[in-house]
């Protein structure tokens, strides 16, 4: 079974709304001790342990009675946590959908705001990037994020990770701003919120092919934030985005330290699809930097390994592909690299305009590389209609300018 915190912190929550200490949690089925380390999310819940505590906190003396059944909604809460942690996605949707109906049930608006959210979260990783976007668009103008700065942020930057995934990167930016705006209104400017939200339009930013304006957020905003960051889970995604930003403006000595501090950060025992993620996007990073090194080759056998544990997704298995395609053609090993990258670009309607651009780039290079001109700018050129598609208007640039000359050597 996975390993988690989002029970843990739901768990801790509710018990310290309802002021019950972790021994009265307990009893009489529990230990304290063992409260404390599912608290921590060092241990998973045994059968039973959910309906157990949801019993004791429906139960809590002073507290607002609620329903304690397996229908109601912190029931429906703690369980669609647990398969958060899980990463059973699909479960997590039903169970956030059914607790949130429940919550508005019971006129709970802030259990509902949350699991709402946490039902939109899950969209996301299943790769439902429009109804992450339905979603989470109700979230962000509900009169309760209107009123609370960080819950607007939170949804305004859903909204543009799921735009960007999408490909629609000028949506991205529009609520990255927004996002940013709505956290630095916050108390004490958001905290881990306007890191995230930072991070958010820094990523929006550079897919968009506006990396100056990226680094810019990272050099002032970011940064500086890092530094005061207790959490090492978020300072290293923190420092893994401005790597991203860094190889892409052509700083690869900067890109490779502030991953490397990225990786002193984030651990496969706390959060293992996170490190397998960052490991994929450092492969890929360095590869576009023209690393193909032991340490590059390193980071695609440890993303690979940490997916095949954690479950690999259509993305993942395209995004690795495609890499190892880049590997071959930098190791010039071209007729691989076309075999491999015409196994991604075969599935390239599952991937977003963007990055199906440049499976088709790179496709497009690896077949000029073994003198197939015309297959080439074919691939060059529709990589241009994709980046022009979802707004990436450098990568058009670069892909046109490539495409053009491969059709002045076919016509010669």
């Amino acid at each position: 079974m996975a390993m988690g915190k989002t029970f843990g912190e739901k768990l801790r929550t509710a018990r310290r709304g309802r002021f019950l200490s972790r021994a009265e949690l307990a009893a009489p089925m529990l230990r304290e001790r063992d409260v404390s380390l599912l608290e921590a999310g060092r241990r998973e819940p045994g059968p039973g342990a959910i309906q157990h505590f949801v019993q004791q906190l429906a139960a809590a003396p002073g507290a607002l009675r609620r329903p304690g059944g397996t229908a109601s909604a912190l029931y429906l809460s703690l369980s669609a946590s647990q398969s958060w942690d899980e990463r059973s996605y699909r479960h997590c949707l039903d169970q956030a959908l059914a607790g949130a109906a429940a919550a508005l049930a019971e006129q709970d608006v802030d259990e509902w705001w949350d699991l709402s959210f946490l039902a939109a979260r899950s969209q996301l990783k299943l790769e439902n990037y429009a109804g992450c976007i339905q979603q989470a668009q109700l979230l962000a103008r509900h009169p309760l994020a209107l009123r609370r700065d960080p819950l607007r942020a939170r949804a305004r930057a859903l909204l543009a990770t799921a735009y960007q995934g999408s490909g629609n990167l000028a949506q991205a930016v529009s609520q990255a701003k927004a996002a940013v705006a709505a956290a630095e209104g916050a108390p004490a400017k958001g905290g881990v919120v306007l890191l995230e939200a930072y991070q958010c339009l820094a990523a929006a930013l550079t897919e968009s092919g506006k990396v100056a304006e990226a680094w810019e957020i990272c050099r002032v905003l970011l940064l500086p934030l890092l530094d005061t960051v207790p959490d090492a889970t978020a300072a290293g995604k923190g420092f893994w985005t401005v790597g991203n930003v860094a190889f892409r403006r052509g700083d690869s000595t900067g890109g490779q330290a502030f991953h490397q501090r990225a990786a002193t950060l984030l651990s496969p025992r706390q959060d293992l699809e996170l490190w397998a993620s960052f490991n994929k996007a450092s492969a890929s990073m360095r590869l576009s930097s023209g690393l193909h090194d032991d340490m590059t080759l390193d980071c695609m056998q440890r993303a690979q390994a940490a997916l095949a544990v954690v479950g690999e997704s259509s993305s993942d298995t395209l995004d690795l592909l495609h890499s190892r395609g880049r590997w071959q053609h930098l190791r010039g090993n071209n007729v691989e690299a076309v075999i491999l990258l015409s196994q991604a670009y075969a599935e390239r309607e599952r991937l977003a305009p963007q990055t199906a651009a440049e499976v088709a780039l790179q496709l497009g290079i690896s077949l000029a590389s073994l003198g197939e001109s015309r297959q080439a700018a074919e691939r060059l050129q529709e990589s241009v209609a994709l980046f022009l598609r979802a707004g990436a208007m450098d990568r058009s640039g670069h892909a046109s300018a490539l495409a053009e000359s491969l059709v002045q050597d076919c016509q010669g």
